[in-house]
């Protein structure tokens, strides 16, 4: 398999269906109350709908409950809780979800997370005011310091574009690249021109 692409931060029915036909590996929705990219559950449902098959839907939490995010799964149809906060794993311990756990990258001796089953961490830069989506290039060598010592695939965040997103790779080599900010014409609005090359450029041989 190639590099896996996430699409993060869709916020309207309209820009789901026109990322969905271009075909990334997963579909994003923040459903953290603080996001400028805010989705709601029930609005997510009904964007989903008609998404090709094998796309992965992702929902994004900060600090939500277990029985929070188990809720918001199942309202929404998602394949994935993305988990951004102070989350603990024992308080996901024994249920159903699929989880991928998401951290902000401070140096290249930041610890692998422990006690968490999880099928992918994913990095992303520190921010001290916020617990994703800063749209900063990260410290690279850092993440590839990360991947090398993780024992789950890892997706790599934090400013990527259309332009630096393929020195990225290079650098990092990760399991996949997740990106909001950077393919957008404005906070929750993708540009789709952006998202097409950006998902072009992570499939070029």
């Amino acid at each position: 398999m190639g590099l896996f692409v996430k699409i993060c931060g869709l916020a309207s029915g309209a820009d789901t269906q026109a990322v969905a036909a271009l075909r990334p590996d997963a579909l994003g929705f923040v459903l953290w109350p603080g996001s400028k990219r805010r989705a709601r559950a029930e609005d997510v449902a009904s964007w989903v709908r008609d998404v090709p098959a094998g796309l992965l839907k992702v929902g994004v939490f900060v600090d939500a409950t277990p029985d929070e995010v188990e809720r918001a799964v199942a309202v929404a149809g998602l394949d994935v809780a993305q988990l951004h906060g102070a989350e603990k794993p024992h308080d996901f311990s024994g249920r159903s979800l699929r989880l991928w756990r998401a951290l902000g990258l401070r140096d290249a001796a930041e610890p692998i997370p422990s006690g968490w089953s999880v099928d992918a961490f994913l990095v992303d830069t520190y921010s001290a005011q916020s617990p994703g989506g800063t749209g900063r290039v990260g410290d690279w060598a850092a993440a590839r310091s990360f991947v090398e010592r993780s024992p789950r695939p890892v997706l790599l965040a934090g400013g990527l574009t259309p332009i630096n997103v393929k020195a990225a790779v290079t650098a990092v080599n990760p399991w996949g690249v997740d990106v909001s900010s950077g393919v957008e014409a404005q906070p929750g609005r993708k540009d789709l021109a952006k998202v097409r090359e950006f998902i072009e450029r992570c499939r070029e041989e």
